[in-house]
């Protein structure tokens, strides 16, 4: 027999060996060839296929990443049962995680619900309030406005204060019963500014004795620069010739209107004014400078020191000529055009529709 011979008999003898001890043995399996042998570069991969969700879906958070959790959640003040449950909540599998912030999520719903439903009405704040004084005398004091009485006024204010946000709920201007309640401040506003002018004008002429108004002689009267300063007291506004001229219109309408529709009769005047002028600013112009002279001869003639205008009646003004209130611009008389305490004019043209 030759040696190739007798190594295929002992290879096939140490087969069939093999093959008794596996039938005898049947819990040992025969190596799969296809597995990966020891000490392979195959070895440690992954399975083709994923294993059981029993086996991965409670993977485990390192411990560094826990501790820091841990730590940050003390820093933020976390109460201790509050520490446990982020404890639990990080050994929780990803889908419970999930679970559990989406149940928080309808939680805090129902808090936040609960929270609106108690909230109190809606109610103005004396901060707004202040605001809207604030803009309610520039308004008046404007040169520019076409009427004193009326929606335009309030809603030249109303708008500003949209403009501004001035301590107001978000979204305001869409809820009907907060808008209400705003304009309700700012119209009360107005009747009081309106009121205040017109008891300044009346202490400007006459006094009241046994609840009786007696007109004062001519020598007694308050001058046109004093009754101007009376005007923009406790107002940022400045005295200039376009309010000169608007309370000069207003004391010579009073002294045959005094009563209830002095504002009215106002208004009427400012309307007559601009049909007349049709719109011409020199003509408007002059018409105030005749106001002014006028007011001079019958309660005073004093020299009128002129300030020009401030930041906030400059954006009251471009607010009523954005709003389309006016048609002709109130323009600088050429009498006032020189230096300041001059005896003149800043005449500033109004228009309005």
């Amino acid at each position: 027999m030759s040696n190739d011979q007798a190594i295929r008999d002992q290879i096939r003898q140490l087969r069939e060996r093999h093959a008794e001890k596996n039938a005898q043995n049947p819990r040992k399996r025969p190596r799969d060839e296809s597995s990966p042998v020891r000490g392979s570069d195959t070895e440690n991969q992954f399975p083709s296929t994923p294993l059981p969700l029993s086996f991965t879906g409670n993977a485990l958070v390192p411990r560094n990443i826990t501790s820091t959790v841990i730590n940050y959640a003390k820093k933020q003040k976390l109460r201790g049962d509050q520490l446990t449950q982020v404890d639990t909540f990080l050994a929780d599998t990803q889908t419970v995680r999930d679970a559990k912030l989406y149940v928080g999520l309808l939680s805090l719903q129902n808090d936040l619900q609960k929270i609106i439903a108690a909230k109190p009405a809606y109610t103005v704040s004396p901060e707004l309030k202040v605001n809207i004084k604030a803009y309610v005398a520039p308004v008046l004091l404007s040169p520019k406005l076409p009427a004193y009485k009326g929606d335009e006024p309030v809603g030249l204010v109303f708008n500003l204060v949209k403009k501004h946000r001035f301590d107001t709920p978000v979204g305001f201007e869409h809820n009907p019963a907060d808008c209400g309640k705003i304009r309700s401040v700012v119209e009360e506003a107005f009747t009081q500014g309106r009121s205040k002018f017109k008891k300044l004008l009346s202490a400007s002429v006459r006094i009241r004795r046994d609840k009786k108004f007696e007109m004062l002689p001519p020598e007694k009267h308050q001058n046109l620069y004093s009754l101007a300063q009376a005007f923009v007291n406790d107002t940022k506004c400045r005295i200039n010739a376009g309010l000169v001229g608007r309370i000069a219109l207003m004391r010579q309408v009073f002294m045959t209107h005094p009563d209830t529709d002095f504002w009215d009769q106002v208004d009427k005047r400012l309307a007559i004014l601009r049909e007349d002028a049709d719109g011409d600013a020199e003509i408007i112009a002059e018409t105030f400078d005749a106001y002014i002279d006028e007011d001079k001869e019958a309660h005073g003639n004093v020299e009128i020191v002129y300030q020009g205008t401030d930041d906030i009646q400059e954006e009251v003004d471009a607010s009523i000529v954005a709003a389309g209130l006016i048609d002709a611009a109130i323009t600088v008389n050429a009498r006032d055009a020189g230096a300041a305490g001059t005896n003149g004019g800043d005449d500033e043209e109004g228009s309005a529709t």
